[in-house]
């Protein structure tokens, strides 16, 4: 019974080794979609404006899946954020271009703008800014990109 144990983790540790990709493979595979992608990013960033980052979150939800392990936890806190401020504008009845310089539009409740000020306010939170230099840094340091 003992053999057999022995046997199962050793055929386990080996099949267990073929599948998945290599950190380097990964990493290969992230920079790549960082150069086919940071073109669109850059676009989406130009002709968006206030709602780009909107158009972008598909985009760069699809490549924090792609991230290498180190970069999860940036892309989670970058992410989670741009989905905070999505969500409050949509639940405000809120489009980007209707948060100017001078402010939020007459006709929100109190909440509602404490809502979408909180929201907005979290992209200006050093994990928030932290995570985003880890990101675009990685993308320039490793895959020789840039990206946001």
């Amino acid at each position: 019974m003992t053999r057999l144990l022995g046997v199962a983790v050793v055929l386990l540790g080996l099949a267990g080794g073929g599948c998945g990709s290599s950190a380097e493979e990964q990493r290969d595979d992230y920079c790549a979609a960082v150069e086919e992608q940071g073109a669109r990013l850059t676009r989406i960033s130009d002709e968006g404006g206030p709602g780009g980052f909107i158009e972008a979150l598909p985009v760069l939800e699809e490549l924090a899946g792609q991230a290498p392990a180190d970069l999860r936890d940036e892309w989670r806190t970058f992410l989670d954020a741009l989905r905070g401020l999505r969500d409050a504008l949509s639940e405000t009845g809120l489009d980007p271009d209707d948060v100017t310089a001078d402010g939020l539009p007459d006709g929100l409740s109190q909440q509602e703008r404490r809502r979408v000020s909180g929201a907005a306010s979290v992209l200006a939170r050093d994990d928030v800014r932290s995570a985003t230099v880890g990101i675009e840094q990685h993308a320039l340091d490793v895959c020789s990109t840039p990206l946001l």
